[in-house]
């Protein structure tokens, strides 16, 4: 590539809303683009930089075709997962229908492991696979002093109608290196201004990685250490990998989002947020010495660490410093189901420890914890079990989530094996939809009907556990049932709609509501 890079563009462009939450809500703050723009403006700081974050400031198409002809940028860049990857290849259409040479480098959970498909179906010249910081820098180094692309780890690209994929980069194993996210580039104000679930929010990661091997889960996979077993197949094999930043460091990025950007509820992007009892002990100390009263977080956490820290008075200060909704990954309510989908250390009977716990000890916690439903094993009984076994544990509230088999899983792989995939469409994958038929004779109709029915025993046909939480006396608690009974309200009278109009398609969330348009989209 014959050309000096003086200006790039990273964008979230336009996209579909998930109808179950409101609009301020769907547009959480993007981290991957910050810190990226941040790693480059650190290291090459003649090179302009703008992040365009389209859907919280409402840019639809005909505006950002508007700023990509205003801007004029060298490279234009975007990371995806696998349900709006779509969104980024009309990005990258748009940006060589206006400039053939603009440079279009994708990233993200879909590009880096869809390679092969997303070079050769899409107008993509680069894919920066992974983690992305330091390769992002090293490449346009590579760009702007005429250095053969073969030179750069962590990349793919075509090079003379072939495939090129270089050898993977080293993980970052001290993320303390890396410069605070740029968030100055982002529009702070507007993610969820009048939001419900999150108001007020910033999205924040203290680690990278996970300890488990869970067969569904995209994230331990993508922040793992990954091996090339098999270059001429180009096979991967994925080592779950743990990293954190200092509690210094942490403490830093959370005093700016708090004072400097008014930020006062924290989104943790951990996959796993309580891995390290020391870190948390020391974290939730200097939390409790600012005295943020108004500060409250929600964060991935696993049962048998909630335990751990309990016993060791961790818990205690992790919701004195304002923990108030934690998400525990329950699953599945039969611990030789949590053994089939490698969920380790897990049991029935530990989780209901833990959210017996939370009750007991913690009323004022929203208890909220998934399920994975629709599995290939999965029967109309082992389905409707679970809904008896979230009534049994009392959870506040239980997301039961049709599993989406995503690139970079081991249950895609074994699900692409036994042909189980009825739906190939990936932007159809909205985590709430069924999208396999099982082995044991269900189809992707059966499982839609089935997790419908869970929802509506758990939400419709209890009214004693629905009064408790609509007139709870703890505020955040109250105000987080009453959002949920509002939707599941929502969600039942469109289902109920659909079927006496007879237009009920098995499409979207829990099977009968599809991504919504939103106004915006095309202006």
């Amino acid at each position: 590539m014959n050309m000096k890079i003086q200006k790039i563009l990273l964008v979230r462009p336009p996209r579909y809303l998930w109808p179950f939450i409101n609009e301020s809500d769907n547009f959480l703050l993007p981290l991957g683009l910050p810190s990226i723009a941040a790693s480059i403006r650190k290291q090459l700081p003649c090179i302009e930089i703008k992040i365009i974050d389209c859907p919280p400031l409402k840019i639809g198409w005909n505006s950002l075709e508007s700023i990509l002809r205003q801007e004029k940028p060298d490279i234009v860049g975007a990371g995806e997962e696998a349900l709006y990857h779509h969104e980024a290849v009309r990005l990258f259409e748009l940006a060589k229908k206006i400039n053939p040479d603009v440079i279009t480098i994708a990233g993200g959970h879909f590009f880096s492991w869809m390679v092969e498909y997303s070079l050769n179906n899409y107008p993509i010249d680069i894919i920066v696979r992974f983690e992305g910081e330091e390769t992002f820098v090293h490449l346009i180094q590579a760009i702007n002093s005429g250095a053969d692309l073969s030179t750069v780890e962590g990349v793919a690209y075509r090079h003379e109608n072939a495939i090129r994929r270089t050898a993977l980069r080293t993980l970052i194993v001290d993320l303390d290196q890396l410069p605070l996210p740029a968030y100055d580039l982002m529009p702070m104000g507007k993610y969820s201004p009048s939001g419900y679930l999150w108001p007020q929010s910033a999205t924040i990661e203290h680690s990278r990685g996970c300890v488990d091997r869970c067969s569904f889960c995209s994230l331990w996979t993508f922040w793992g250490e990954q091996i090339q077993t098999d270059i001429e197949h180009n096979k991967l094999e994925v080592n779950p990998r743990y990293r954190t930043k200092s509690v210094e460091r942490t403490l830093e990025e959370v005093d700016i989002l708090y004072n400097k950007y008014k930020r006062r509820y924290l989104i943790w992007a951990d996959p796993t947020f309580n891995v390290d009892p020391k870190w948390n002990d020391a974290f939730c100390d200097g939390l409790l010495k600012r005295n943020y009263k108004d500060l409250y977080w929600w964060a991935f956490v696993r049962a048998d660490y909630t335990l751990r820290d309990e016993k060791l008075g961790i818990l205690e200060k992790m919701v004195r410093a304002g923990l108030i909704h934690p998400l525990v990954g329950i699953e599945r309510g039969c611990s030789e189901d949590l053994k089939k989908i490698k969920k380790s250390a897990y049991t029935r009977e530990l989780v209901k420890e833990v959210f017996m716990l939370f009750k007991r000890k913690y009323p004022q916690v929203f208890r909220q914890g998934t399920f994975v439903t629709c599995l290939p094993f999965d029967t109309k009984e082992s389905m409707l079990n679970m809904v008896n076994y979230a009534i049994e544990i009392d959870i506040d509230y239980p997301a039961f989530h049709p599993v989406a088999p995503v690139p970079g899983t081991y249950l895609y792989e074994e699900a692409k094996r036994n042909d189980l995939i009825e739906e190939k469409d990936f932007k159809k994958y909205d985590w709430a939809t069924p999208v396999m038929r099982s082995e044991t004779g269900l189809s992707q109709k059966d499982f839609s009907k089935l997790n419908i029915e869970l929802n509506k025993r758990y939400v419709l046909y209890r009214p004693h556990w629905l009064m408790r939480g609509l007139f709870s006396p703890h505020k955040h608690k109250r105000g987080l049932y009453w959002w949920f009974f509002r939707n599941t309200l929502k969600m039942l009278w469109i289902d109920l709609r659909d079927t006496l109009l007879g237009r009920k398609k098995y499409e979207g969330i829990t099977g009968f509501m599809q991504l919504r348009k939103p106004v915006w989209y095309d202006s």
